[in-house]
């Protein structure tokens, strides 16, 4: 006699077809690299920040304005291939995801860009990231446009992802230049990498931050697009980017006083 399975079943999220949509993008010439960076110094002043200005300083935040600053620096890192002429933006466009929850109570990743972020300072990226946390990003024209997306017919999502594969200005209006998705995540080991989905000539994994003798060390893994970029510019690419954060570039006494004044201006359109 066959004992019959236990099981539950549920209906499929349709809002989860944008996000097959979004890994078919993911470039077939990818390699990875993985990096260990001391962030001591900048995990130190992330915690005294938050302290004195009781407002929160994100991680997050903090790795997409070094990410921007390296980028800047290595311009490869958001040059695509549109037919036979290679394209490069002049604004780098931060896309990444915030884990937000949903009105049923699950949690879900929504998808966040942080437009011609070489122009924000660290303290703009970071209260620009705490409003779209407290925002209710449903109302946002381009989360609408991805959910209208999610519903259509599975062929004519097939035909929009293969015009934003070969059409670099329209990834860039829908998504951006740059990937940055991040893992850390409460109960999460601190030695932890991740090989994140490229959409774009480059993508960083904000993975662990593991304790190694006293230090505090954050796990961080790249894609990039090969047919694009070679391991030279890649490597000098990465060593940028990682002084960057080693140096605690953007938290400084700038940063402070920027916060401050947003912190003050939010507290007196609120009264």
């Amino acid at each position: 006699m066959t004992q019959t399975e236990k099981f539950h079943s549920q209906p499929w999220p349709v809002v989860r077809n944008a996000v097959l949509t979004t890994l078919s993008l993911h470039r077939r010439h990818t390699v990875y690299g993985f990096i260990e960076v001391d962030v001591t110094r900048a995990m130190a002043l992330i915690a005294q920040y938050r302290r004195e200005l009781r407002v929160p300083v994100t991680l997050h935040a903090f790795v997409a304005y070094c990410l921007t600053q390296a980028v800047q620096k290595h311009p490869m890192m958001h040059t695509f291939r549109h037919g036979k002429s290679l394209v490069r933006f002049d604004d780098i466009d931060i896309a990444t995801a915030i884990d937000r929850r949903m009105p049923d109570g699950h949690r879900m990743a929504v998808g966040y860009t942080f437009r011609a972020a070489q122009a924000k300072s660290l303290a703009a990226i970071n209260w620009e990231l705490r409003a779209a946390t407290n925002t209710d990003l449903s109302q946002d024209p381009l989360v609408k446009l991805r959910r209208r997306f999610a519903r259509l017919p599975w062929i004519l999502r097939s035909l929009f992802a293969w015009r934003m594969r070969n059409n670099p200005h329209l990834l860039k209006r829908i998504n951006g230049t740059v990937g940055l998705t991040n893992l850390q995540s409460p109960g999460v080991p601190g030695t932890f990498w991740a090989l994140p989905p490229n959409v774009f000539t480059c993508t960083v994994a904000i993975g662990g931050v593991a304790e190694r003798e006293g230090r505090k060390m954050l796990c961080l893994a790249a894609g990039v697009d090969h047919a694009i970029t070679d391991g030279l510019t890649l490597s000098r690419f990465t060593a940028s980017f990682g002084g960057l954060l080693q140096s605690a570039a953007g938290l400084d006494d700038a940063f402070v006083e920027e916060t401050r004044r947003l912190r003050d201006a939010e507290r007196e359109a609120g009264q």
